[in-house]
């Protein structure tokens, strides 16, 4: 494994070995946010993949006498980490996106009944995920954390998704990864390659800088769209062949002229004069934007959360997940409540 080999933890790990509960504290706050991002993506929800971390850390606490220095420390929390989730997701139902559940509606229908048996994939804070903005966090990066790629690897059998994982991602050797599943080379080979063929075939977009000036320039004209409730404006600004999702409804759009269509009946018309408020942030390594709904003090309640996905020539909005939950909202960071001014009351 090349990924943190070189980390120098030998005193502090020294000291956890011999029962320091601090050092061993150090040790977890190194790893805990790579850990968090690990179990995400095998999970696919924010408070699963801390469960996760949560019972990694504690196993690992435990069993720290067992770790004879061969391979690298955090690959032996990678491993602990793995089969916690592989173990998490036996007998689960996996997680879903609307768009893997089967084709778009048909023109000018109207979305079918949420479906409470059906968990959903779910966003998460760029902090959780290490994610703050800087500019070394490649396009690479964001598009290993993005909510289309986690969305896919749902799709992957649970020991698929740790030897895409382990293999593609963290840069384990065939080896490590089948010391780890306790398998054979030739076994880990096939699992990559069932894995790779899944995700090829999934909808996967790459994600264009947030602080790009003209991802910026677009996010502003998307939103002033929605604020003014201005269907032209919207049109303007997502791709010919965009895709609408809204978890936890089961119904989701594809097409400009489907996608305007629904947005214009169902939210634009209702909503004038006054529009839908939006406030700019992250989720995922993406742009994503809260959508807020007068309350009865006057002041704006968030109600939603969209996590947008940028075409690669930077012009355009390729997708829409727009969730219906002010949870989530809070849970990437998001205000709850914001103050409308004179002008706008």
């Amino acid at each position: 494994m090349t990924t943190y080999d070189h980390e120098d933890l030998g005193p502090v790990l020294e000291l956890a070995r011999r029962g320091d509960a601090d050092a061993f504290g150090e040790l977890a706050n190194r790893h805990r946010v790579r850990l968090y991002r690990h179990c995400y993506r095998m999970l696919g929800s924010g408070a699963e993949a801390e469960e996760a971390v949560q019972d990694t850390l504690l196993r690992a606490w435990q069993r720290l006498d067992t770790y004879d220095g061969h391979g690298s420390f955090p690959g032996w929390m990678y491993r602990i980490a793995t089969n916690m989730c592989i173990d998490r997701l036996r007998g689960r139902k996996r997680r879903l996106h609307p768009v893997s559940l089967g084709p778009p509606a048909e023109s000018g229908s109207m979305p079918q009944s949420p479906d409470p048996g059906i968990d959903w994939v779910e966003p998460v804070a760029d902090q959780s995920i290490g994610l703050g903005g800087e500019p070394e966090h490649s396009a690479l990066t964001r598009e290993r954390v993005s909510l289309a790629f986690v969305a896919a690897l749902q799709q992957l059998s649970a020991r698929q998704r740790a030897a895409l994982l382990l293999h593609d991602v963290l840069d384990f050797s065939h080896d490590e990864v089948a010391e780890v599943l306790d398998t054979s080379s030739s076994a880990v080979n096939s699992l990559l390659f069932r894995a790779r063929e899944v995700i090829s075939a999934s909808p996967m977009i790459s994600n264009a800088d947030p602080d790009d000036p003209a991802v910026k320039a677009l996010l502003a004209r998307y939103m002033r769209a929605w604020e003014l409730a201005d269907v032209s404006e919207f049109i303007a600004t997502v791709s010919d062949d965009v895709r609408l999702s809204m978890p936890p409804l089961t119904t989701w759009y594809r097409g400009v002229d489907d996608v305007a269509g629904f947005v214009e009946a169902a939210i634009f018309a209702p909503s004038r004069p006054h529009g839908v408020r939006m406030i700019l942030g992250r989720a995922n390594g993406q742009p994503a934007v809260a959508t807020y709904a007068p309350g009865p003090d006057g002041s704006l309640m968030v109600d939603g959360l969209q996590v947008l996905d940028i075409s690669t020539n930077r012009s355009t909005i390729a997708a829409i997940t727009s969730f219906r939950s002010p949870d989530l909202a809070l849970i990437c960071g998001f205000d709850p409540t914001v103050v409308t001014s004179s002008r706008e009351s």
